[in-house]
């Protein structure tokens, strides 16, 4: 029998974050996933423009290995883990993307904001429980290309049937790659379970 599959994103180096912890997870997880789960890791540009293109081909990936379920990650300023309850459809970010695009010069994402339909209170000691020592939970997921990424997330979620979460994850000078690997590799591995 196959492993339930999760598709796992993160995100490219951008501004003055020369190591991206979500990019470097979503790869990590890839080779080192929890026991009894594949995990599809891929790495998304920090950019309005070329995301949307990357981010479906992850998704039909994900569709077409049967995914169970699907996480993003992105790094934040904050020394602790948040989870984020959704995604608005109008973005409003001041901070400019790779290629110099701003959030307000797009267009509405869709016709809704959107939220998942996981138990984030739940989540959050499941985050506790592999060693996070500070999971916070959060209705504002900033505005920038995480929240343009979770909005394609949550709409193949519903789409797909399966759960969809986006988590952002701590800079590296605030806790060090191995420990966070620990945390999100639990989550994807309750995520898997979620899903099935």
């Amino acid at each position: 029998m196959r492993p339930p599959v999760v598709l796992v994103t993160g995100f490219e180096p951008f501004l003055d974050v020369a190591r991206n912890p979500s990019g470097l997870l979503a790869q990590r997880l890839e080779h080192e996933p929890p026991a009894g789960v594949s995990v599809l890791g891929r790495v998304l540009p920090v950019s309005f423009s070329a995301t949307p293109p990357v981010l479906a081909g992850a998704l039909a990936e994900a569709r077409g290995a049967g995914a169970r379920a699907l996480l993003g990650l992105g790094v934040h300023r904050g020394a602790w883990f948040r989870l984020e309850r959704g995604a608005r459809a109008r973005l409003d970010s001041p901070k400019a993307d790779d290629q110099g695009l701003y959030a307000a010069e797009l267009g509405p994402l869709g016709e809704r904001d959107l939220a998942t339909t996981l138990d984030l209170d739940a989540l959050a000691e499941v985050l506790r429980a592999a060693g996070a020592t500070d999971v916070r939970t959060s209705d504002d997921a900033g505005g920038f290309l995480c929240e343009r990424a979770y909005y394609d997330l949550l709409a193949a979620g519903e789409a797909l049937g399966v759960p969809a979460l986006f988590l952002h994850v701590p800079p590296l000078d605030a806790l060090e790659l191995d420990a966070q690997a620990r945390v999100v590799r639990a989550l994807v591995a309750e995520l898997a379970r979620l899903g099935g």
